[in-house]
């Protein structure tokens, strides 16, 4: 869980660590935040933590299910469990995790990414913009001021 349930305005849209310990001003890794591709969805910062997610469609528009099976497609780490999103997320029980993996490789991302970037010597990556936190006019000014926090002046 990356954000905080904002109950004003005023709050952090982040969830920050206040004894800027461990992972410095952030309460969880970096490395555990993601992101979906392939769905519109909103993440709605005045819920608690298991509500703030709606799923609008598919990113190409076709109605999303909560009835349907998605394959989806995850690192190693994540499809075994790392981060806690699947098993505590998702409430997976951690022996089923290697039961749901329908394709997996003995190379992992940094490998591909290594042979893509040889191949076509520059990666031009481009943001999707599938996803966007609400409401705005709470969250727009307190990424403003998260950033100012973590980062000082741009």
């Amino acid at each position: 869980i990356w954000t905080n349930q904002m109950k004003s305005a005023d709050d952090h849209i982040l969830l920050l660590n206040e004894e800027d310990k461990g992972f410095g001003r952030f309460k969880n890794p970096s490395f555990n935040f993601d992101s979906a591709a392939g769905i519109i969805y909103t993440v709605d910062v005045t819920k608690p933590q298991g509500e703030k997610i709606r799923i609008e469609s598919m990113a190409d528009g076709t109605p999303f299910s909560l009835q349907k099976i998605y394959k989806v497609a995850v690192n190693s780490y994540r499809g075994n469990g790392g981060g806690d999103l699947l098993t505590k997320g998702a409430g997976i029980p951690k022996s089923e995790l290697s039961k749901r993996i329908v394709f997996s490789t003995d190379k992992d991302l940094r490998y591909y990414l290594m042979k893509r970037i040889e191949e076509v010597k520059t990666l031009d990556p481009k943001p999707l913009n599938q996803w966007r936190f609400v409401p705005e006019e709470w969250t727009r000014p307190a990424i403003e001021r998260d950033y100012q926090l973590l980062f000082g002046n741009k």
